[in-house]
Protein backbone atom coordinates (compact mmCIF):
# COMPACT_ATOMS: atom_id res chain seq x y z
CA UNK A 1 0.00 0.00 0.00
CA UNK A 2 1.43 3.55 -0.55
CA UNK A 3 0.05 6.59 0.64
CA UNK A 4 0.27 9.96 -1.48
CA UNK A 5 0.99 13.37 0.96
CA UNK A 6 -0.42 16.83 -0.17
CA UNK A 7 1.39 18.81 -2.23
CA UNK A 8 2.46 21.46 0.09
CA UNK A 9 4.22 18.27 1.96
CA UNK A 10 5.69 16.61 -0.88
CA UNK A 11 7.15 19.97 -2.17
CA UNK A 12 9.04 19.95 1.07
CA UNK A 13 10.22 16.54 0.49
CA UNK A 14 11.42 17.69 -2.99
CA UNK A 15 13.31 20.80 -1.52
CA UNK A 16 14.90 19.28 1.59
CA UNK A 17 15.93 15.73 1.19
CA UNK A 18 16.73 13.95 -2.15
CA UNK A 19 19.85 16.57 -3.20
CA UNK A 20 22.04 14.10 -4.44
CA UNK A 21 24.94 13.04 -7.02
CA UNK A 22 26.43 16.42 -7.33
CA UNK A 23 29.81 15.93 -7.94
CA UNK A 24 31.76 18.75 -6.99
CA UNK A 25 32.59 18.99 -2.91
CA UNK A 26 34.94 16.32 -2.27
CA UNK A 27 37.91 18.76 -2.94
CA UNK A 28 36.68 20.65 0.57
CA UNK A 29 37.58 17.32 2.42
CA UNK A 30 40.89 17.14 0.93
CA UNK A 31 42.65 19.36 4.14
CA UNK A 32 39.79 18.31 6.78
CA UNK A 33 40.91 16.76 9.92
CA UNK A 34 37.40 14.80 9.79
CA UNK A 35 34.92 14.52 7.78
CA UNK A 36 33.14 17.72 7.40
CA UNK A 37 29.97 18.46 8.64
CA UNK A 38 26.71 16.57 7.18
CA UNK A 39 23.05 15.17 7.61
CA UNK A 40 21.57 12.14 5.98
CA UNK A 41 24.88 9.95 6.04
CA UNK A 42 25.81 6.38 7.37
CA UNK A 43 27.72 4.71 9.75
CA UNK A 44 28.12 1.07 11.10
CA UNK A 45 30.87 -1.13 13.08
CA UNK A 46 33.19 -2.88 11.21
CA UNK A 47 34.58 -5.24 13.63
CA UNK A 48 36.95 -6.94 11.12
CA UNK A 49 39.19 -4.11 11.47
CA UNK A 50 37.84 -2.31 14.62
CA UNK A 51 36.58 0.81 13.08
CA UNK A 52 33.53 2.68 12.25
CA UNK A 53 33.17 3.46 8.52
CA UNK A 54 31.23 6.03 7.26
CA UNK A 55 29.93 6.76 4.07
CA UNK A 56 27.98 9.90 2.28
CA UNK A 57 25.35 12.36 3.28
CA UNK A 58 24.59 16.04 2.82
CA UNK A 59 26.55 19.94 3.13
CA UNK A 60 25.74 23.08 2.67
CA UNK A 61 29.58 23.94 2.90
CA UNK A 62 30.51 25.42 -0.68
CA UNK A 63 26.61 24.96 -1.56
CA UNK A 64 24.45 22.39 -0.87
CA UNK A 65 25.38 19.32 -2.26
CA UNK A 66 25.56 15.65 -1.28
CA UNK A 67 28.95 13.67 -0.49
CA UNK A 68 30.15 10.47 -1.65
CA UNK A 69 33.40 10.00 0.58
CA UNK A 70 34.51 7.13 3.18
CA UNK A 71 35.69 7.47 6.59
CA UNK A 72 36.93 5.07 9.28
CA UNK A 73 37.13 6.02 12.88
CA UNK A 74 39.34 4.78 15.61
CA UNK A 75 37.80 4.81 18.44
CA UNK A 76 40.75 4.33 21.23
CA UNK A 77 43.25 6.80 19.23
CA UNK A 78 40.20 9.38 18.22
CA UNK A 79 41.48 9.29 15.22
CA UNK A 80 39.54 9.85 11.44
CA UNK A 81 41.08 8.50 8.42
CA UNK A 82 39.87 9.80 5.00
CA UNK A 83 39.43 6.03 2.65
CA UNK A 84 40.08 6.91 -1.05
CA UNK A 85 38.77 3.81 -2.93
CA UNK A 86 38.67 3.19 -6.46
CA UNK A 87 35.70 2.38 -7.61
CA UNK A 88 33.05 4.38 -4.87
CA UNK A 89 29.11 4.76 -4.64
CA UNK A 90 28.21 7.79 -6.37
CA UNK A 91 27.41 10.98 -3.75
CA UNK A 92 24.18 10.59 -2.05
CA UNK A 93 22.16 11.19 1.42
CA UNK A 94 19.03 9.52 3.34
CA UNK A 95 21.00 6.17 2.30
CA UNK A 96 20.84 3.09 4.84
CA UNK A 97 24.08 0.95 5.44
CA UNK A 98 24.68 -2.63 7.38
CA UNK A 99 27.04 -4.88 8.55
CA UNK A 100 26.99 -8.36 7.39
CA UNK A 101 28.83 -10.63 9.84
CA UNK A 102 28.85 -14.01 7.74
CA UNK A 103 29.95 -12.45 4.70
CA UNK A 104 32.30 -9.24 6.25
CA UNK A 105 30.80 -7.16 4.50
CA UNK A 106 28.99 -3.80 4.30
CA UNK A 107 26.14 -3.34 2.10
CA UNK A 108 24.37 0.19 0.98
CA UNK A 109 21.32 0.62 -0.69
CA UNK A 110 19.43 3.93 -1.75
CA UNK A 111 19.27 7.19 -0.81
CA UNK A 112 18.23 9.96 -3.04
CA UNK A 113 16.83 8.95 -6.20
CA UNK A 114 19.79 5.65 -6.19
CA UNK A 115 18.37 2.33 -6.85
CA UNK A 116 21.60 0.84 -6.94
CA UNK A 117 23.53 -1.63 -4.66
CA UNK A 118 26.42 -1.64 -3.25
CA UNK A 119 29.39 -3.86 -1.01
CA UNK A 120 31.95 -3.04 0.97
CA UNK A 121 34.51 -6.05 1.43
CA UNK A 122 36.15 -5.22 4.87
CA UNK A 123 38.80 -8.11 4.84
CA UNK A 124 40.12 -5.68 0.97
CA UNK A 125 38.37 -2.42 2.38
CA UNK A 126 37.26 -1.90 -1.21
CA UNK A 127 33.44 -1.22 -2.47
CA UNK A 128 31.78 -2.65 -5.43
CA UNK A 129 28.47 -2.72 -6.89
CA UNK A 130 26.10 -5.37 -6.78
CA UNK A 131 24.45 -6.40 -9.92
CA UNK A 132 20.35 -7.62 -9.22
CA UNK A 133 18.02 -8.54 -11.52
CA UNK A 134 15.43 -6.63 -9.04
CA UNK A 135 15.49 -4.23 -6.71
CA UNK A 136 13.22 -1.92 -4.17
CA UNK A 137 13.42 0.92 -7.04
CA UNK A 138 13.88 4.41 -5.09
CA UNK A 139 13.85 4.70 -1.31
CA UNK A 140 15.78 6.88 0.82
CA UNK A 141 15.03 7.99 4.15
CA UNK A 142 14.21 4.12 4.55
CA UNK A 143 15.24 1.70 7.73
CA UNK A 144 17.94 -1.14 6.92
CA UNK A 145 18.97 -3.97 9.29
CA UNK A 146 21.10 -7.50 8.49
CA UNK A 147 19.73 -10.71 10.29
CA UNK A 148 22.69 -13.12 11.03
CA UNK A 149 20.49 -16.22 11.55
CA UNK A 150 18.80 -16.04 8.22
CA UNK A 151 22.07 -13.74 6.51
CA UNK A 152 20.17 -11.25 4.78
CA UNK A 153 19.35 -7.01 4.84
CA UNK A 154 15.68 -6.34 5.78
CA UNK A 155 15.08 -2.65 4.09
CA UNK A 156 11.24 -1.12 5.12
CA UNK A 157 9.70 1.94 4.14
CA UNK A 158 11.22 5.18 3.28
CA UNK A 159 9.91 7.71 0.53
CA UNK A 160 9.60 6.05 -2.52
CA UNK A 161 9.40 7.93 -6.13
CA UNK A 162 6.98 10.64 -6.90
CA UNK A 163 6.25 11.53 -3.23
CA UNK A 164 5.46 8.50 -2.03
CA UNK A 165 6.03 7.08 1.37
CA UNK A 166 6.20 3.30 1.61
CA UNK A 167 5.12 0.21 3.72
CA UNK A 168 7.00 -2.32 1.85
CA UNK A 169 9.64 -4.81 3.02
CA UNK A 170 12.17 -6.32 0.88
CA UNK A 171 14.99 -8.92 1.45
CA UNK A 172 18.64 -9.09 -0.13
CA UNK A 173 20.11 -12.46 0.11
CA UNK A 174 23.73 -12.60 0.81
CA UNK A 175 24.48 -15.38 -0.62
CA UNK A 176 21.77 -15.20 -4.27
CA UNK A 177 22.85 -11.65 -4.23
CA UNK A 178 19.20 -10.86 -5.02
CA UNK A 179 16.33 -8.76 -3.63
CA UNK A 180 13.01 -9.94 -2.86
CA UNK A 181 9.92 -8.50 -2.13
CA UNK A 182 8.60 -9.92 0.74
CA UNK A 183 4.78 -8.59 1.17
CA UNK A 184 4.18 -9.66 4.51
CA UNK A 185 0.38 -9.51 5.32
CA UNK A 186 0.69 -7.12 8.19
CA UNK A 187 2.85 -4.06 8.25
CA UNK A 188 4.05 -1.20 10.29
CA UNK A 189 2.21 2.00 8.75
CA UNK A 190 4.25 3.73 6.07
CA UNK A 191 6.86 5.75 7.05
CA UNK A 192 9.82 7.67 6.01
CA UNK A 193 12.78 8.88 8.81
CA UNK A 194 12.13 5.53 11.13
CA UNK A 195 15.41 3.19 12.45
CA UNK A 196 15.79 -0.10 12.13
CA UNK A 197 18.31 -2.87 14.28
CA UNK A 198 18.78 -6.53 14.65
CA UNK A 199 18.03 -7.38 18.34
CA UNK A 200 20.46 -10.69 19.38
CA UNK A 201 18.39 -10.93 22.38
CA UNK A 202 15.41 -11.86 20.43
CA UNK A 203 16.89 -12.42 16.94
CA UNK A 204 14.18 -10.47 15.48
CA UNK A 205 14.56 -7.08 13.99
CA UNK A 206 13.35 -3.65 15.87
CA UNK A 207 11.49 -0.78 14.15
CA UNK A 208 10.20 2.20 16.01
CA UNK A 209 10.03 6.74 15.16
CA UNK A 210 9.26 7.52 11.70
CA UNK A 211 6.43 10.03 10.16
CA UNK A 212 3.86 8.88 8.23
CA UNK A 213 1.62 10.38 5.19
CA UNK A 214 -1.79 11.32 7.70
CA UNK A 215 -0.79 10.07 11.21
CA UNK A 216 2.01 11.96 11.87
CA UNK A 217 5.24 11.14 14.19
CA UNK A 218 5.26 7.90 15.67
CA UNK A 219 6.46 6.56 18.71
CA UNK A 220 5.34 2.62 18.04
CA UNK A 221 7.45 -0.36 18.28
CA UNK A 222 7.63 -3.62 16.16
CA UNK A 223 9.36 -6.50 15.58
CA UNK A 224 10.05 -8.15 12.19
CA UNK A 225 10.76 -12.17 12.26
CA UNK A 226 12.76 -13.06 8.94
CA UNK A 227 11.93 -16.71 8.95
CA UNK A 228 8.69 -16.37 8.82
CA UNK A 229 8.16 -13.18 7.58
CA UNK A 230 6.35 -11.40 9.98
CA UNK A 231 5.56 -8.02 11.53
CA UNK A 232 4.11 -7.92 15.21
CA UNK A 233 3.76 -4.26 16.85
CA UNK A 234 5.16 -4.25 20.39
CA UNK A 235 3.05 -3.44 23.61
CA UNK A 236 5.86 -1.58 25.38
CA UNK A 237 6.50 -0.34 28.74
CA UNK A 238 7.06 3.33 28.12
CA UNK A 239 7.98 4.42 24.64
CA UNK A 240 10.40 6.87 22.97
CA UNK A 241 8.91 10.45 21.85
CA UNK A 242 6.75 10.17 18.51
CA UNK A 243 10.24 11.17 16.46
CA UNK A 244 11.48 11.54 13.40
CA UNK A 245 14.79 11.54 11.71
CA UNK A 246 16.38 9.60 15.06
CA UNK A 247 19.40 7.23 14.74
CA UNK A 248 19.67 3.86 16.13
CA UNK A 249 22.02 1.15 17.42
CA UNK A 250 22.32 -2.13 18.76
CA UNK A 251 24.27 -2.55 22.00
CA UNK A 252 25.80 -6.43 21.75
CA UNK A 253 27.77 -5.97 24.56
CA UNK A 254 24.42 -4.97 26.90
CA UNK A 255 22.60 -6.34 24.29
CA UNK A 256 20.36 -2.59 23.90
CA UNK A 257 19.02 -0.67 21.41
CA UNK A 258 20.31 2.68 21.78
CA UNK A 259 18.27 5.90 20.51
CA UNK A 260 19.69 9.88 20.22
CA UNK A 261 18.12 12.61 18.48
CA UNK A 262 15.18 13.45 16.07
CA UNK A 263 12.45 15.52 15.74
CA UNK A 264 9.48 16.49 17.78
CA UNK A 265 7.38 19.17 15.93
CA UNK A 266 9.73 22.03 15.06
CA UNK A 267 11.90 20.68 18.24
CA UNK A 268 15.43 18.89 17.61
CA UNK A 269 15.12 16.19 20.41
CA UNK A 270 18.94 15.64 22.48
CA UNK A 271 17.48 12.88 24.56
CA UNK A 272 19.32 9.24 24.56
CA UNK A 273 16.31 6.18 24.56
CA UNK A 274 17.35 2.79 25.95
CA UNK A 275 15.59 -0.19 24.70
CA UNK A 276 15.49 -3.88 26.80
CA UNK A 277 13.97 -6.10 24.21
CA UNK A 278 13.58 -8.77 26.23
CA UNK A 279 11.52 -6.99 28.95
CA UNK A 280 9.91 -4.83 26.13
CA UNK A 281 10.71 -1.13 28.10
CA UNK A 282 12.31 1.84 26.92
CA UNK A 283 14.16 4.34 28.90
CA UNK A 284 14.90 7.64 28.98
CA UNK A 285 18.68 7.49 30.19
CA UNK A 286 18.80 11.31 31.20
CA UNK A 287 22.53 11.28 30.86
CA UNK A 288 24.15 14.67 32.35
CA UNK A 289 26.27 15.16 29.16
CA UNK A 290 25.03 14.80 25.57
CA UNK A 291 24.94 16.34 22.08
CA UNK A 292 23.02 19.09 21.21
CA UNK A 293 19.66 17.73 19.55
CA UNK A 294 19.41 17.25 15.77
CA UNK A 295 18.37 15.06 13.02
CA UNK A 296 19.86 12.70 10.34
CA UNK A 297 23.36 11.92 12.80
CA UNK A 298 24.67 8.23 12.59
CA UNK A 299 24.84 5.97 15.57
CA UNK A 300 27.42 2.79 15.28
CA UNK A 301 28.13 0.32 17.97
CA UNK A 302 31.74 -0.21 19.06
CA UNK A 303 31.72 -3.67 20.60
CA UNK A 304 35.82 -3.61 21.00
CA UNK A 305 35.46 -0.79 22.90
CA UNK A 306 31.71 -1.10 24.29
CA UNK A 307 31.25 2.23 23.29
CA UNK A 308 28.37 3.87 20.65
CA UNK A 309 29.82 6.33 18.73
CA UNK A 310 27.78 9.35 17.24
CA UNK A 311 29.01 11.97 14.08
CA UNK A 312 27.58 15.05 12.88
CA UNK A 313 23.73 15.60 11.94
CA UNK A 314 21.28 18.39 10.67
CA UNK A 315 20.57 21.75 13.26
CA UNK A 316 17.51 22.70 10.98
CA UNK A 317 18.25 26.31 9.58
CA UNK A 318 21.63 26.17 11.95
CA UNK A 319 22.51 24.06 8.94
CA UNK A 320 25.03 20.84 9.71
CA UNK A 321 27.72 20.06 12.05
CA UNK A 322 30.65 17.70 12.17
CA UNK A 323 30.97 16.49 16.23
CA UNK A 324 32.41 13.15 17.31
CA UNK A 325 30.72 12.22 20.83
CA UNK A 326 30.85 8.54 22.19
CA UNK A 327 28.26 7.29 24.57
CA UNK A 328 29.17 4.20 27.71
CA UNK A 329 25.62 2.48 28.23
CA UNK A 330 27.08 1.31 31.45
CA UNK A 331 28.26 4.83 32.61
CA UNK A 332 25.37 6.59 30.96
CA UNK A 333 27.81 8.69 29.97
CA UNK A 334 28.22 10.97 26.34
CA UNK A 335 31.79 11.93 25.90
CA UNK A 336 32.80 14.49 23.11
CA UNK A 337 35.54 12.95 21.12
CA UNK A 338 36.95 16.58 20.39
CA UNK A 339 36.46 18.08 16.71
CA UNK A 340 40.10 17.98 15.77
CA UNK A 341 41.01 14.06 16.46
CA UNK A 342 44.27 13.10 13.82
CA UNK A 343 43.42 12.42 10.70
CA UNK A 344 45.55 9.77 8.58
CA UNK A 345 45.26 8.75 4.63
CA UNK A 346 43.90 5.74 2.80
CA UNK A 347 44.17 4.27 -0.37
CA UNK A 348 42.72 1.40 -2.12
CA UNK A 349 42.09 0.94 -5.41
CA UNK A 350 40.83 -2.37 -7.60
CA UNK A 351 40.03 -2.69 -10.97
CA UNK A 352 36.13 -4.07 -10.32
CA UNK A 353 34.24 -2.11 -12.67
CA UNK A 354 31.04 0.13 -12.17
CA UNK A 355 28.24 1.79 -13.83
CA UNK A 356 27.53 5.32 -12.81
CA UNK A 357 29.42 8.06 -11.70
CA UNK A 358 28.38 11.03 -10.05
CA UNK A 359 26.38 13.28 -12.64
CA UNK A 360 28.00 16.23 -13.42
CA UNK A 361 25.01 18.94 -12.71
CA UNK A 362 25.84 22.44 -11.53
CA UNK A 363 24.86 23.16 -8.16
CA UNK A 364 23.32 26.22 -8.78
CA UNK A 365 20.83 24.13 -11.66
CA UNK A 366 19.81 22.08 -9.40
CA UNK A 367 18.62 24.54 -6.58
CA UNK A 368 17.40 26.83 -9.16
CA UNK A 369 15.56 24.76 -10.87
CA UNK A 370 14.17 22.70 -7.74
CA UNK A 371 13.06 26.34 -6.42
CA UNK A 372 11.53 27.49 -9.97
CA UNK A 373 9.15 24.11 -9.74
CA UNK A 374 8.34 24.39 -6.16
CA UNK A 375 6.96 27.92 -6.48
CA UNK A 376 4.81 27.18 -9.67
CA UNK A 377 3.45 23.96 -7.73
CA UNK A 378 2.48 26.21 -4.74
CA UNK A 379 0.75 28.87 -6.36
CA UNK A 380 -1.33 26.22 -8.81
CA UNK A 381 -2.07 24.40 -5.28
CA UNK A 382 -3.32 27.91 -3.69
CA UNK A 383 -5.12 28.90 -6.74
CA UNK A 384 -7.42 25.79 -7.10
CA UNK A 385 -7.79 26.40 -3.59
CA UNK A 386 -9.32 29.90 -3.85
Amino acid sequence: MKHRFMVVAALVTVLFIPVFSVSHGDALLQDAVSPEGRGGHAMVYDPHNDVSVLFGGMTMDGGLHALGDTWFYDTPTNTWTRHTATPSPPSRNNLAMTYCNQTKEIIMYGGGQATDTWSFDCATQTWSQVVTTSNPGIHHSHGMAYDPQENAVILFGGFGSDGYVTDDTWKFDCVTREWTNLAPSTTPLARYGHVMVYDESINQIVLTSGNTAYEGHQDDTWTFDVATNTWNEVTTIGNPDALKWPSMTYDSVDQKCILFGGQVGDTLWDRTWIYDAQSRTWTNANPVDHPSGRINTALAFDSSSNLTVLFGGWLMEAGQVGDTWTYSYGANNWASGGTEPAITDSTSTTTTSTSGEPSEIPLELVVVSVGIVGVIVVIIFVRKRI
